[in-house]
């Protein structure tokens, strides 16, 4: 099996949760996790102004594919973080968004980190995603070994800890204990020489939230 990357392990612990990626509080921060991973993968580039700018390598995964062309389609060479989040998650048509996020969701099964079934109900069939709780374990783990333990921090875990913690998920996954301990190291990290990748992905992130909380609250 690969290398399971941020925006799937983010992935598996929103489903942890939520069993949905479709709720106002979750779609947002899924497109952000593709933006942070293919900023990474150096598929594009988020300025000073926070703006996005695609560069000529393009990703291999089929969402972060996905979102590249619709992002590419908007034909402009810098586009607003707040414009893409806007447009593909609160905009008119959820059509890009659904498309990405099932795109997500295969690779996901097909990877075996998730199950999709069909339930039958009164108003029609509704799909049901069961995780692979085994893996979700493992990511669990993963993070109370670096922010826990013994400290040797890597630049995508330090991101997935920053969007688990900024989109409130680490509230129902760590004990307090852990959480305070996790949100301590983040703070020391953040005002370290840390990576100059991981400062910008977190600046994205920071930024994000507050206009994410402003657009659920507009939008409900």
């Amino acid at each position: 099996m690969k290398d399971i990357n941020i925006t799937e392990k983010y992935t598996l612990c929103v489903l942890k949760e939520k069993k949905n990626l479709y709720v106002q509080q979750v779609k947002p921060y899924i497109i952000v996790s593709m933006i942070v991973e293919m900023m990474i993968d150096e598929n594009l580039e988020i300025t000073d102004k926070d703006k996005v700018k695609l560069t000529d390598k393009e990703p291999t995964v089929n969402y972060n594919k996905k979102l590249y062309e619709v992002i590419k389609n908007m034909k402009k060479e810098e586009i607003p973080l707040k414009n893409i989040i806007m447009s593909i998650c609160f905009g008119m048509s959820l059509k890009n968004l659904k498309s990405i996020v099932n795109l997500l969701l295969e690779t996901m099964e097909k990877d075996e980190l998730i199950t999709i079934e069909d339930q039958k109900g009164l108003l029609g069939n509704k799909e049901k995603i069961n995780i692979n709780e085994n893996k979700f374990k493992a990511i669990i783990e993963e993070i109370k070994k670096e922010f826990l333990e013994n400290g040797n921090f890597t630049d995508n875990l330090i991101l997935l800890t920053s969007l688990l913690d900024s989109s409130k998920f680490l509230k129902n996954i760590f004990s307090k204990y852990e959480r305070e301990e996790i949100k301590g190291k983040l703070k020391e990290i953040r005002n370290t020489e840390i990576a100059e990748k991981v400062k910008v992905a977190q600046k994205a992130i920071n930024f994000m939230v507050a206009e994410i909380s402003t657009a659920v609250i507009i939008s409900t």
